[in-house]
């Protein structure tokens, strides 16, 4: 399973990247999530969880989920249970490729692969260095200027391994950003293959402890997040977390 978060900073013109991305790469589903408040009555309650298809339906404006965009709408813990739940065995899934936009993927989506897209004049990208720091690769769109190579100086500061590719605003991906994702991808593709590798080696239960997963993650060196979602699409329930991780 193929999971790409789009993050923007800056007023994007059109959808541009996303048509372009979905050009380069077929067989995506895209998600597209909007942030709205809800009622206490509708927030989800620690002791009382509400059910994974109630759930679902709650937030889903679109009427088919095996269509190539599917609406969701919620408070932002809803979105992220409802689409961590999409992917938990036994739900028929039509795509095995998903690309979520429109919601900050690098908070709610951790596990999934970052793009961050910065479309300048960006006033005010000093409040995303988070994103930065955790973007998988940056896509910088605008001309040569002071304020880009302002952005570069201090997005390689703070991530001096960080890929910035320059692109221009158009339909179609330059073909150094599309070799860079397919590596990428195929990346993220082999350490989910490897977690559940290593699952299946050392669980002969459907579940493990925190603490368990903490160390498959560090053995492996990919993101803890990253083994809690390879947890939910193989059926492995955590336990013994204190801390919320998963």
């Amino acid at each position: 399973m193929l999971v790409v978060a789009l993050n923007n900073i800056g007023a994007a013109p059109d959808n541009s990247f996303k048509s372009g991305f979905l050009k380069a790469f077929s067989g995506f589903q895209t998600v597209k999530l909007s942030l709205c408040a809800v009622s206490a009555e509708k927030q989800l309650q620690i002791c009382q969880p509400e059910p994974e298809e109630e759930l679902l339906r709650s937030v889903l404006k679109s009427s088919d989920m095996s269509e190539p965009l599917l609406e969701l709408q919620g408070s932002g813990d809803r979105l992220q249970k409802a689409v961590r739940s999409m992917f938990f065995p036994g739900r028929e899934r039509k795509y095995e490729k998903f690309l979520l936009t429109g919601c900050d993927g690098i908070t709610y989506f951790p596990w999934a692969v970052q793009i961050v897209n910065v479309y300048l004049p960006a006033p005010g990208w000093e409040q995303k260095l988070e994103w930065i720091r955790k973007a998988d690769v940056i896509v910088l769109y605008g001309s040569e200027s002071e304020e880009s190579r302002g952005f570069t100086t201090e997005a390689k500061r703070l991530r001096p391994d960080v890929p910035i590719f320059i692109e221009e605003a158009g339909q179609y991906l330059s073909g150094g950003l599309k070799d860079y994702l397919r590596d990428l991808f195929l990346s993220y593709l082999k350490n989910r293959i490897k977690i559940k590798e290593v699952l299946e080696e050392q669980k002969t239960e459907q579940q493990i402890e925190c603490g368990q997963a903490r160390q498959v993650a560090e053995t492996l060196g990919v993101d803890l997040s990253l083994v809690g979602s390879v947890c939910d699409e193989s059926g492995y329930r955590i336990t013994r977390c204190g801390l919320g991780c998963f």
